[in-house]
């Protein structure tokens, strides 16, 4: 699969290979960017470092401190903490996915699941010298601590 100039592959597709396995789908420049950035997201939402809350937000970030900082201590039914949520994942964005400008993130309990969090990423990326909106929605379950994007557009 040849992706456009414009819209780089994702990281760990770049040294996996695996391209292979989409032969024959056609994205347009804006589908390319932002099926990239869900799966860079994706990866770096489910990956953790050995970083406290408080370092990951004051440190520089490096390769070794790639993914977030342990959340579980966090509950979705507090204020406090659903705000530090937002500072960890905005932080975690600005510091591995330099492809998204003007990011908004906004953390909200999820309603069905009191242990859950929903979270609402709203950003600019450029595509062919033109900037494009991106939203993405993922799921932070306190006991898993994982996060899956659920669906994203343009």
């Amino acid at each position: 699969m040849q992706f456009p100039p414009s819209a780089p592959l994702p990281l760990f597709d770049r040294f996996s290979g695996r391209l292979d396995e989409l032969s024959g789908v056609r994205l347009s420049p804006v589908e390319a960017l932002q099926f990239s950035l869900q799966l860079d997201l994706t990866r770096l939402f489910n990956a953790r470092n050995g970083l406290t809350i408080p370092a990951f937000l004051a440190g520089a970030g490096s390769a070794l401190d790639y993914g977030l900082p342990d959340t579980l201590h966090l509950s979705a039914q507090s204020n406090g903490d659903l705000q530090r949520w937002e500072l960890v994942i905005a932080r975690a964005i600005a510091l591995y996915e330099p492809r998204l400008i003007n990011v908004r993130v906004a953390v909200t309990p999820e309603r069905a699941r009191p242990t859950a969090a929903r979270v609402n990423i709203m950003a600019l990326a450029a595509v062919a010298e033109q900037l494009c909106q991106f939203q993405f929605e993922a799921a932070l379950d306190e006991r898993r601590v994982r996060a899956t994007m659920a669906h994203s557009h343009v």
